[in-house]
């Protein structure tokens, strides 16, 4: 009897569009399933696989690179021993960094040596309603890359546009796949978990190209480490003031107030805390920022986190 198949869920879009949390909900949703998670992250840290490995313990990091460039041999290994586990998987859900195209991935899927162990469920690309027509040049062409490849278009963020914005944003995006509406990445399990598609007649889609073949040199990173507190009410002011080129920052922070680490989701105007649930992360503070390419104020950054720190942890 043929071991049926792995399905493989890609979960993709641009830095900042709420990929993380669509893929801690998704591993909460599959509670009970033999569910593995890789998770790819552009920059010196990989923050998203440190978060989603609170949630499950079946995560697998691909760091330091892009998952469709510097990183895609380390891919094709990692799906390879992961179709050899057992008890078998049922499901493999890959995050692409917000930097990847996920077409390539697509095509790596497709290799001989994993045709016959998995099989692509769906490509589900995320887009942030807020930002996706502002965004210009080869980062437009990117984020409409991320889009063409997609199968589900995740349109997250919805309660933060009027209703004329949102169907621009519809306009622009089209009419060739679906699209779900949604707020703080909610998406039905119907529309993920739904077994019944016709996974063998799914063609490939043409490669799209950014100006770049290696998307690391679209975008610059830089890692932040630092053991003292920081004040909570300055870093959000400080994040609020932060300069359109800088386009992510995410990460680990110790918060003087009560000596607790929480993680940091911003981007754009907003930022989010979520206390850390393991009390042994609080021992420093750990952000990476993703920029523009060619972004020179990494030193006034630094400047403004050491304005934020407290020499003296304030406990409430």
């Amino acid at each position: 009897m043929d071991v049926a198949r792995i399905a493989v869920t890609v979960v993709s879009g641009f830095l900042g569009a709420g990929k993380t949390t669509l893929l801690n909900r998704m591993v909460r949703r599959a509670e009970g399933s033999r569910l593995a998670v890789i998770v790819n992250d552009f920059g010196e840290l990989n923050i998203d696989a440190a978060i989603v490995s609170e949630v499950t313990d079946a995560v697998y990091s691909l760091q330091n690179g892009c998952i469709c460039c510097t990183v895609q041999e380390d891919l094709l290994a990692q799906l390879a021993s992961l179709a050899q586990l057992q008890p078998r998987l049922e499901r493999i859900v890959i995050e692409c960094s917000g930097v990847s195209d996920p077409q390539r991935i697509v095509q790596t899927l497709a290799y001989p040596q994993l045709r016959s162990q998995m099989q692509l469920d769906m490509v589900i690309t995320v887009v942030d309603a807020t930002r996706h027509l502002q965004l210009e040049g080869e980062y437009a062409r990117l984020a409409r890359a991320q889009v063409a490849a997609a199968d589900l278009l995740l349109l997250n963020k919805t309660d933060l546009v009027d209703a004329t914005q949102l169907q621009n944003l519809r306009d622009a995006l089209g009419a060739r796949v679906r699209v779900h509406e949604s707020v703080q990445a909610q998406l039905p399990d119907a529309l993920w978990l739904d077994t019944n598609l016709d996974l063998e007649s799914r063609a490939l889609k043409p490669l799209t190209r950014v100006s770049a073949d290696d998307h690391g040199e679209m975008f610059s990173s830089w890692l932040w480490q630092d053991s003292t507190g920081l004040d909570v009410q300055r870093l959000r002011g400080w994040l609020q003031a932060l300069p359109a080129d800088v386009f992510r920052v995410k990460g680990l922070v110790m918060l003087a107030q009560g000596g607790k680490a929480h993680w940091l989701q911003h981007v754009g105007t907003r930022s989010q805390f979520l206390p850390a649930i393991d009390e042994a992360l609080a021992s420093e503070s750990r952000l990476v920022f993703i920029a523009r390419r060619g972004f020179d104020g990494w030193d006034a950054l630094g400047r403004g986190l050491e304005a934020c720190k407290v020499m003296e942890n304030v406990r409430t």
